[in-house]
Parts: structure tokens; sequence; C-alpha cells
């Protein structure tokens, strides 16, 4: 039998030469091994269709791949999924991605909740409505939830955030207040099935929760919400509010008072420049710089001339220069000059020039000059805070160094606290204390023994800091990049400090270390939206060298 194909004449020349070899035995052995070297070559053997297979691109993951994905270890690996599922828009994997709200790592469940904002299937935003949102026994579930129908673009049952908006509800409540002004300011219509449009009920509750006795804070955010809805209802429930004895509720009023007309809102905020809570005092300044008019600046030149709190005199000055384009510090008879020449309103600062340029306090973090005498200082405790750094000193060590100096520059009628954190915040007092040489000591001493290690939990850390009604600024020594806790997604951090600092005003300053751009840039628009100043340091250990150890004395 003729094993070789007689019209291939290389095989041929191989038969020939095996058969040279010996006998039939070793002419057959030799005859296959050659031939398979030679279809190898020809890149036309099964390896070769193998190679082939590999090349062609992967099949699409399905729903199924996908789910099954969402029950994997690695939380990275579910969070790729709820993003994929996402992107595939089908009311079986919008379901999924629902259902990926309540898992139990943060960076899942925020992917989750930024997604879900995007689905537009009635059958799944009527499920976050209900039990797999709102209705959740999950007080996570439901507050994600809540935060969820702020942003969708498709009508709901809007009995549902309003059956959360209870005087007492805490948070959840004051969430989905959030939401009806979110969807009001969108101009989407809040309905109800067998209803229609449901507006005239949302603001009859509404005006009940900001009139009644219950938290301050959701009560300014009632009053907050009914402005896009009903102007007039709103506006005689602020004007009440500025005579309220809760100070949210006051700050609530002022910040109400500027969608009103220039000259009440002129009115109005002058007032409010004299009450004794900071909070409402920087409401007022806000308002004000707002207006850029002779009448706003000449009111903010007198609130410098009484103002005692250091952070609200920089504000005032940090106003002026925006509105003026001029700079004449703290000199009052300068300003009021200015005033007088002002030729309508004239704006020709930059409000993102909030950088050490507004003076030099002598006090100083990393290269940011601190403006505040009420201070907290929020410090990442997370991996790169360990790296060894040129001369054989890790970042903690030159923060370390940096930290004792800067405190112990503190005037002593200054007040401060640290929140260094990790997977959660480690305070050093539950509020804050004056800047005696005593607890400066005793409290960079502490820093210093302090060697805990894990992923960084930033938000909890400012919510902490945030309880204290003390503090009017946070600085934040950070790699930029949350890592822990419930909330890791930057981006919608943001928007829910901001919404959480409505009623605080407090100012956020932010030392970036080593941090990537985009994450930068969410740093600065959360410093610019509170009145804070964000700084981004390459190298720590330069830094910490140039800090001038000389202190002014107290």
């Amino acid at each position: 039998m003729n094993l070789i194909p007689t019209t291939s004449a290389p095989l041929a020349r191989v038969k020939n030469g095996a058969r040279a070899l010996g006998g039939p035995a070793i002419t057959l052995w030799v005859v296959f091994a050659l031939l398979g070297l030679l279809i190898c070559a020809d890149g036309k053997g099964e390896k070769g269709g193998k190679n082939d297979k590999k090349d062609k691109p992967a099949a699409p993951e399905t729903i199924a791949d996908l789910e099954k994905d969402l029950k994997a270890p690695r939380p990275e690996t579910r969070k790729s999924a709820v993003k994929k599922l996402a992107d595939l828009n089908s009311r079986e994997s919008w379901t999924l991605v629902m259902q990926a709200l309540a898992d139990p790592d943060g960076q899942v469940a925020d992917e989750a909740e930024v997604a879900l904002g995007r689905a537009r299937d009635p059958h799944v935003v009527r499920e976050l409505c209900e039990r797999g949102g709102l209705a959740s026994n999950d007080e996570w579930i439901a507050l994600r939830a809540a935060e969820v129908l702020g942003r969708i673009e498709v009508p709901f049952d809007a009995r549902a955030l309003l059956r959360c908006a209870t005087p007492q509800g805490g948070e959840l409540a004051r969430t989905a207040l959030w939401s009806i002004e979110r969807q009001a300011r969108a101009k989407r219509p809040l309905t109800a099935p067998q209803v229609g449009n449901f507006s005239d009920q949302v603001i009859v509750k509404l005006r009940d929760i900001a009139n009644g006795s219950g938290l301050g804070d959701v009560r300014g955010a009632a009053l907050l919400a009914l402005i896009p809805l009903e102007a007039f209802v709103a506006h005689d429930v602020a004007v009440a509010a500025l005579k309220e004895r809760d100070e949210a509720v006051r700050c609530a009023g002022v910040v109400a008072a500027g969608s009103f007309s220039e000259q009440e809102c002129l009115t109005l905020s002058k007032i409010a420049l004299e009450d004794p809570s900071e909070r409402v005092r920087v409401a007022a300044i806000q308002n004000l710089a707002r207006q850029k008019s002779r009448a706003a600046m000449l009111a903010l030149i007198d609130r410098l001339e009484h103002e005692e709190r250091s952070r609200l005199r920089y504000e005032i000055l940090s106003s002026l220069r925006e509105m003026s384009g001029e700079d004449h510090g703290f000199d009052v008879a300068a300003w009021r000059a200015c005033a007088q020449n002002l030729q309508g309103a004239v704006s020709t600062g930059d409000p993102r020039d909030r950088a050490a340029t507004l003076g030099d306090t002598h006090v100083s973090l990393a290269g940011l000059n601190l403006l505040s005498d009420r201070v907290a200082f929020l410090i990442d405790l997370s991996g790169s805070m360990w790296d060894t750094l040129a001369g054989e000193r890790t970042r903690k060590e030159v923060v370390d160094a940096m930290l004792r100096s800067c405190l112990e520059a503190l005037p002593h009628e200054a007040e401060f606290n640290l929140f260094p954190y990790t997977r959660d915040p480690i305070p050093w007092e539950k509020h804050l204390v004056r800047a005696t040489s005593e607890n400066v000591s005793r409290a960079a001493t502490w820093f210093e023994r302090c060697h805990q290690r894990g992923p960084g939990n930033v938000y909890d850390a400012i919510l902490l800091a945030l309880s204290d009604p003390e503090v009017d600024t946070l600085v934040i020594l950070t790699d930029g990049k949350p890592t822990g806790g419930h909330r890791w997604h930057l981006e919608l951090m943001v928007e829910l400090l901001l919404e959480r600092n409505r009623f605080r005003q407090v100012a956020f300053d932010s030392i970036l270390v080593e941090t990537p751009k985009p994450f930068r840039r969410t740093w600065s628009d959360l410093a610019e939206r509170t009145g804070g100043r964000s700084v981004a340091v390459e190298d720590l250990a330069a830094v910490g060298s140039a800090q001038d150890p000389r202190k002014p004395p107290k």
C-alpha cells in the first residue's frame, strides 16, 4: 500500500530516502515522522488549526456569564460585570445591576448605583421604588435607590420618595428630598398612578416638613426642594426659616434667599451677616459675592471690619478680590475706596484662584497655607503612606514631621483635631481642642505613634469630622484614590458630600500626594464648590524639606 501521494514530489523524495535507510518498518516510521514535520512547517496541521482558533475574537460574554461574575470572590471582577451588564441595557441585565446594590464591597455597589441612573425600563425603575430599592430592609440599598431616583429620566411613582421623606428620617429622608429637588429642577413631572401630576400633593408635604419640628437638615432639604416646584410658597417658608432657632434651618433659609430678587437677597443676606452661627454667615457671604454689586461689596467690607473667625475673614477677602479684581488685603479703608469707584457689576478675579495668594498665615501643611482657626486634619494612612522615599524615610515619617511643625505654628486660640484613617477613621479627640503647647505636643506624639494600615475610607472620615459642629475647614492629605468603606466612586462621593454640606458650609481643602490627574480634577471641583483649595504634591520629601522650621511667636 502506497502511503505517500504520488502527486507530491517532496514527499516522494522522503519515501525514497527512508527506504534507503533500512527495512519497511523503518521506512514507515521515518516517513510519518518527516511527514509530521513538513505539515507543521507548512502551518497546515492540527496544531496550526488550534492556533488559528485562538486568534479568533472571543465570543461576547452572555448575561449568564456576567451573572456568574457577579458572584466572583474578587470585587474587581464583580465591578467589571456590573459595567458590562449596564452596557447590555436589557431588562434582565438591569435587574442584575440592581441586585448588585446589595454587594458588600463599596466599589461594586457604587458602580451599580451610578449605572442605574441610566436605566430606562419602567419595570426596573418601578422595582427601584419598591422592595428591590426604597422599600428594602437594607438601609444602604434604600439609601442608594433614593439617590438614583434623583437622576432617573423616565416617569416613576413619586409617592415612593415622598414616603421616605419623614421629618425624623435622617439621611434617607434628606436624600429622598434631594432627589425630589433634582427631578423638579430638571423639569420632570412628579407623577403617581391613577393620579397623574402629583406636584400639588408634593408641595403640601414639603411645606409641612419645612415648617414642622423635625430634624434641621431634613427641614432645610424640604425647603430647597420647594423652590423649583413653587417659588411663592418657598419664599414664605424661607423668610420664616431665617428666624428659627436651628442653625441648619436658618442656613437653608439664607441659601434659599439666593434665589430671590437681587434687592431682597441683598437685604436678607446683610441681616444674616450678623447671625451668631458661622455657617449662616458663610451662606450670606456667598449670596453677596454672587451679586457683584457695590451695595453687596460694601456689606462684605463692613462685615470684614468686625468678623473674628479666620476662615470667614479669608472667605470675604476672596469674594472682594473676585468682585473687584483688586487686592487690598485686610485694609478696610482701601476696600471702601475701591467700592466707591466700582462702576456696575465688575468681576475680573478668578474664583478658582484660592491658593496661598490670599496671604501668609505662617501656618502650612505640605505647601498648603492654612486659613482656618477651626480645622480638622484628615490624613490617609492607606498603603502608599508607608512607601519608602529617598533617605530611607517613609511618607508617614515625612508627614509626621510636617504635621508637628504645622501644629506648633497654630496660634493658641485656634482649635484643631486629627482624623487619620484606614478602613475606619481614627479620631484623636471627640471634638476640637485648643492649640495649647500641651495639646499640640500630645497630638503630634499620638500621630507619630499611629501605625494602623489598611484601605483608605475617606468618606466615613469626612462624615465623622463634619459631625463636630465647630469644625469649619477640613484639610485632607491623601493620595486621592478612595479604597475602602461604603463609598468608592469619587464623582458620586463629591455630589453626596456637597449635598451633605449645604447646611454646614465647611470648606474642603485637599493636599494630593502623587495623585493621577483625573482624580486631581475631581478633588479640585470639591474644593472649589465648598470654598476650599486643592494643591498637588509630586515630591513629598522635597516639600517636607522646604517647609520652614522657624515659627513666629504665638
